[in-house]
């Protein structure tokens, strides 16, 4: 009886540490995205300081509030910051991607008219 116990208390730590995870990841990419997307007025440098300064907060909050072992710290810091800061650049470079000039597509055929047309 005492094994069941232990191993219906990991799966309950292993289940509670997977969704305090996702809320982490989730939350962390909601702020990068949101942070991207609200700053689109000003200028790309000052964008980019706003999104890692933004991002390195709720990390630091995380690895203080939950008083997370040394040797896990570095883990704990960056799993929220490389989130949002990548969520942010995926916004960034969105934008940058929609703001380029359309291309002009080649004519299907060199010639005035495809070769359907010349019967």
């Amino acid at each position: 009886m005492g094994l069941i116990l232990i191993i219906l208390a990991l799966t309950v730590a292993l289940v509670l540490a997977v969704v305090g995870l996702v809320v982490i990841v989730t939350a962390s990419a909601a702020l990068g995205l949101a942070t991207a997307a609200v700053t689109r007025k000003l200028p790309l440098r000052a964008r980019i300081t706003l999104l890692l300064t933004l991002a390195a907060a709720p990390a630091a909050a995380l690895v203080s509030t939950l008083d997370i072992p040394t040797v896990w710290q570095l883990a704990a810091w960056a799993l929220p910051f490389l989130t949002a800061a990548a969520a942010g650049a995926a916004w960034l470079a969105f934008e940058a991607d929609k703001r380029r000039a359309p291309k002009l597509p080649k004519p299907a055929w060199p010639a005035r008219r495809s070769p359907a047309a010349s019967h």
